[in-house]
Formats: structure tokens, C-alpha cells, sequence
């Protein structure tokens, strides 16, 4: 376990980081009073509904909701953990990093992967240069160019060649500073005793990088008979397989753009489809999805679809990723190749056309298990029927979705001639078995998007529109808003985040320190934080005066009464003998009719 990084160096990191510049990075910002707006990085969008706070260090979505400060931003349009923003922002803006078990025990490990990060990426340029600048690089031009592959997606992936020497890459190293402890650490030579050499020699190179961008190995196809066909770097201290996905880092964002991962086997298929228009696209590296490879999918979307070879062996990686992607909670289906075709082949010869058409032609997880299955069974005789329904029940009960499942059921009945009492019985076995299987499947990261995205629609009502005018203009007026959050309750708010976020803003406007408890109300990437967010923003726009918070007061206070009312009523239409009920009826139905009054002639300013 990493160490916690203190809360101080947090603090640090937040005032030094200048979000305007950070998010200026990733879509053009106008001054407009004392905030800044542009074009929202986090949907599509023609008029600009994103603000930029520099006072207030936020940002906040009008459209679409999204909403935090800088570190959050930076996860977001990075896919980084905490920590991982925060060490990320520390190292732009000149911050010391401390942790809470001190800084001093890392320190020479983390001096270590900062050399050997900067070896791999001089490494990652030097090859590139040497693939497109000297004459030994022809070849590899020329078998590029047959695969249909231009310079531009090469370069944007950084694709290189190592020299066919055995210390090519060595003595240009050494020249540089390095070490030969160095390049063995990096997994770029071999030593052995009384020599070392160059691990890739006369290979087309891929460079792997990180979530972060950041060169951590390399694979290496050969452009002869050399074995084996590919050479990976060796595991390290920067390079793990199992935690990388090829392409992710060009492709993260228009992975969440897209809200599906397209998933394919090797490098070539991920530039061929690259160079097509189809961005969202990653590669597995000729095995199977891990659970660290699907740790970084699930920050970027919870749809993962299926490209790989339409050969036994691609069958068999998509039926263990699926399978893996789907205890998850993942969604995962299948685009199905021709056969005998890879995604490069498809991608260079029908463009990108041709791939949307596949992809849009995907079938679930479970209908390719299906048709598979059905594939290699006997359905012809009675017999083979029997031990056919044996085997696709328990496909089916793998499935955590009872519409996908129903879906099959149809199929099956009619390829096995199942009578009726028969998909009955397949369909009750699998969901009883599914049933157990989704209590420990883990809920996508989608679940709270979606949530949100439910929020928003709620919020569009006239009657939530007014509880959330209140609560900015109570933000916007804090001098004289106390007074008016004191007199009501979290029952005058019929929306749940509306009622937190009251009961959190009455904190901190009667508090001694209102910016600390507002600080802790917005903190933590809640639900709640990002609508409270959106208010703080909001209250800037100077829309709500001092008269719009008396106004909107007393609507909320009608709709609170009006609400009372109807229930009293109906209680009484239950039970017309209630004198106590009957009484507080009257006297409410006084009090409702005063406020309209009010409402009747109150100026809005």
C-alpha cells in the first residue's frame, strides 16, 4: 500500500494550481466578469456552458452537471487516481509531495523510476528517429506502407525501429549519462557475464505507456524470421503487462466520449483502426483482459466490446475477457469479424466505415456464447438436443441480465424445438443462478453518472427549479440568508440531494467559518458536492439579488404548505372525525392563503 499523502501537501497542490491554466489545456476559455466559459470538455456541446472560477478554484457544467475543483478535473480528463492527480499537479506547479509515513523511504525509490522514466522516453524518441530519418529504417518504412500504415498514426503512437546492432542502443545510452545498471532496470539489455547487449535488435518498435502517457517498456516485432514474432520488455519496476492496455492513453478520451471501449489484440490493429477515425480502441496484447486491465477501463466507461481474431484462439480470449468483464459489472458484447480477417485488414481495406458497420452489428456477451455453443452441438437428434439444453443453461446462468437472457430463451427454443414448459423451466434455473451471481457483481462507475444524469431531468420541474433558485440566492446573499435557512427544514425540499445540500448550506452560513464547512460539503466527489458546486457557480452570475431570495422564499414555503394541505385533506377524507387534524387544517389553509397574497405583490427586483 503506497503512502497516504499528507493533507498539507493537498492544500498546497490546491493553492498553487492555477485551474484556469490546467483547464485552458483542454478547451478554450473566455473571461466573462470574474469567471471564465468555453465549451464543455466532458460532452458535446455548440454553446458554451462550462465556468471556470479562479477565485473559487471551481469549474462547473451547466449542461451536463460535472463539477469540482482542479484535482478533480484532473481525474476526470486524465483517468488518474487521487493521489495520482495530485503527485501530477505537484510536479507542474513546483509542489514538494510529503506522506503521511515520510517522504524519506520513497524517496531514493522514487528518484529511481523518475531516471528510469526519463531513459524509456529519450529511448522511445531515439528509436523514432531512427525508424523515419536513417537509411537503415527503409525497410520498416516499406512494410508499414504494405499494412497500409502512414507516418502520421505512427508518430502520434510513437512507433520507432531499434538498430540492427548488438549495442546499438548501449553506447548511445552511456553516452548520454546512463548506466548499464540502468538500461537493465529499464528492460532495454541483457547482461550477462563480462558482457550486455541490446535486448531489441532490427525490431519495429511499440512503445507501452501508461494511463498517464508515460513510456514504461516496449514490444518489438521482428521484420524477419527472428523468434519469437514479438518481444516485450521484461516485468520491472515501471513495467507491468497485466496493468497496461495499448493505446489507452491516445484513446481515453474519446473512450469516455464514446462510453465504450473497443478492445483488439495487437498493436497494428489499434494504428490501422486509429488511422480509420476509430479512436475509442485499445489492445489487449494477444491475451486476454485482466483485472488490472479492467481497473483502467472502468474509470473511462462500463462498455467494453470485443474485436479480436475470428480464430480459435480469439474465441477463446473474448469467452475469458467477457467472462471477466461481466463479474464486474461491466457491459460486454461482441463485434464478430469475417473469417479469417483481423481488425487491421478490415480497418485498411473497408476504412472506418466498414468497422462502425461491425460495431454496430455487436451482439452481446451472451448471444456469442450461444451461437458458439450451437456452433459445435448436435441439434439434429433428440439426443444431442437433450445434452445441448444441459450446456446452454448454464451459459445463460452465467448472465446477470434478465432481458439478455429472455432474448436467448426465444432462440434456443426454437434451434432445439424445446416445448413451451421447457424455456420456462431454462429461463427460471438461469435467473435463480444469475440472481446470486449479480449480489457480488460490482456496480459499473455508469451507476453514478446515471444518477445524476436522473437528477438533472428531476431538477427541470418548476417546482424543484424554485428549491434550487432559493439555495443559490441563499448562497449569493449569504449577509441576509441566514435568517431565512433557519425557518425551514429539509421537508420543504421534496428532492433528497436538494435536502442535503439545504442542511449542508444552513451549516455553513451560520457557522463561524462558512468557507471551511462549505469546503467540506463540496469535498469528496459526491453526488450532493457537484450540485452544490454548480450553485456556488451559479451564485456569481449576480442574477440572484437580495429580492429574488425573498421571492423565492415564499414560493418555497407556499409549495411546502400547499403540500401539507393536500395531505391533511386527505387524512380527514379517512377519518372526518379528526378534530385535531381538522383544526391545523384551518390553520394552515389561513397561512397558505397569506402567503399568495404576499407572492401577489411581492417585487422580484
Amino acid at each position: 500500500m503506497s503512502p497516504r499523502i499528507k493533507d498539507a501537501t493537498v492544500e498546497a497542490v490546491l493553492a498553487a494550481a492555477d485551474i484556469v491554466d490546467v483547464v485552458s489545456g483542454y478547451t478554450s476559455l473566455r473571461q466573462r466578469g470574474v469567471t471564465f466559459t468555453g465549451l464543455c470538455p466532458f460532452h458535446q456541446e455548440k454553446s458554451p456552458s462550462f465556468s471556470v472560477s479562479a477565485d473559487k478554484g471551481l469549474y462547473y457544467c451547466f449542461g451536463c452537471g460535472e463539477g469540482g475543483d482542479v484535482l478533480t478535473f484532473v481525474q476526470r480528463m486524465e483517468s488518474l487516481s487521487f493521489a495520482e492527480a495530485v503527485e501530477q499537479l505537484a510536479e507542474r506547479f513546483g509542489v514538494p509531495l510529503e506522506y503521511e509515513q515520510g517522504a524519506a523511504p520513497d524517496s531514493a525509490a522514487r528518484g529511481t523510476e523518475r531516471r528510469l522514466s526519463t531513459l524509456l522516453e529519450k529511448t522511445a524518441a531515439f528509436y523514432s528517429r531512427y525508424l523515419w530519418e536513417s537509411k537503415a529504417g527503409e525497410n520498416a518504412r516499406v512494410y508499414l506502407r504494405s499494412r497500409g500504415l502512414a507516418r502520421a498514426v505512427c508518430e502520434t503512437y510513437q512507433v520507432g525501429l531499434s538498430p540492427d546492432a548488438w549495442r546499438g542502443l548501449h553506447d548511445r545510452a552511456l553516452q548520454e549519462g546512463f548506466t548499464e545498471r540502468d538500461l537493465e532496470a529499464a528492460g532495454l539489455i541483457v547482461r550477462r557475464p563480462g558482457k550486455a547487449y541490446d535486448r531489441f535488435r532490427g525490431r519495429l518498435m511499440f512503445p507501452l505507456a501508461d494511463h498517464r502517457g508515460r513510456v514504461v517498456g516496449f514490444g518489438g516485432r521482428t521484420l524477419g524470421d527472428d523468434k519469437p514474432k514479438y518481444l516485450n520488455s521484461p516485468e520491472g519496476p515501471l513495467y507491468r503487462k497485466s496493468h497496461l492496455l495499448y493505446g489507452l492513453f491516445q484513446a481515453r478520451r474519446t473512450i469516455a466520449d464514446a462510453d465504450d471501449v473497443l478492445v483488439v489484440e495487437g498493436y497494428t490493429d489499434v494504428l490501422a483502426l486509429a488511422q480509420a477515425g476509430v479512436g475509442n480502441v485499445v489492445a489487449s496484447m494477444g491475451t486476454a483482459l485482466t483485472d488490472g486491465q479492467l481497473d483502467l477501463v472502468t474509470r473511462l466507461t462500463s462498455n467494453v466490446t470485443f474485436m479480436y481474431d475470428a480464430d480459435r484462439a480469439g474465441t477463446e480470449a473474448v469467452m475469458r475477457s467477457g467472462e471477466l468483464a461481466r463479474r464486474r459489472g461491466l457491459r460486454p458484447t461482441v463485434a464478430v469479424l469475417p473469417g479469417g480477417q483481423d481488425p487491421a485488414e478490415v480497418a485498411t481495406a473497408g476504412g472506418g466505415e466498414r468497422v462502425r458497420t461491425l460495431v454496430g452489428g455487436k451482439v452481446s456477451l451472451l448471444r456469442f456464447e450461444v451461437l458458439r455453443f450451437l456452433e459445435r452441438s448436435d441439434t439434429d437428434t433428440a439426443e444431442g438436443r437433450v445434452r445441448a439444453f444441459d450446456g446452454l443453461r448454464e451459459i445463460l446462468a452465467r448472465s446477470t441480465s434478465p432481458k439478455e437472457r429472455e432474448e436467448e430463451v426465444r432462440l434456443l427454443a426454437d434451434r432445439l424445438r424445446l416445448s413451451p414448459e421447457n424455456v420456462a423451466y431454462l429461463l427460471e434455473e438461469s435467473e435463480r443462478e444469475a440472481r446470486n451471481r449479480v449480489k457480488s457483481a460490482t456496480r459499473p462507475q455508469g451507476g453514478e453518472v446515471r444518477l445524476l444524469r436522473d437528477h438533472r431531468e428531476r431538477m427541470r420541474s418548476p417546482e424543484l427549479a424554485v428549491q434550487r433558485e432559493f439555495l443559490t440566492a441563499a448562497l449569493a446573499n449569504p449577509d441576509t440568508s441566514a435568517e431565512a435557512l433557519a425557518g425551514l427544514t429539509p421537508e420543504h425540499f421534496v428532492d433528497p440531494v436538494c435536502a442535503e445540500a439545504f442542511a449542508g448550506l444552513r451549516r455553513a452560513l451560520t457557522s463561524p467559518d462558512p468557507k471551511r464547512v462549505l469546503k467540506e460539503l463540496i469535498g469528496g466527489d459526491t453526488e450532493v458536492g457537484r450540485f452544490v458546486i454548480g450553485l456556488v457557480m451559479e451564485a456569481d452570475t449576480g442574477l440572484y439579488t437580495q429580492a429574488m431570495l425573498n421571492e423565492r422564499h415564499l414560493r418555497l414555503q407556499e409549495q411546502h404548505l400547499r403540500r401539507t394541505v393536500a395531505g391533511l385533506r386527505t387524512s380527514l377524507e379517512d377519518d372526518a372525525s379528526d378534530a385535531d387534524t381538522e383544526r391545523r387544517l384551518v390553520r394552515l389553509e389561513v397561512l397558505l392563503h397569506q402567503v399568495r397574497y404576499l407572492l401577489a405583490n411581492v417585487d422580484e427586483g
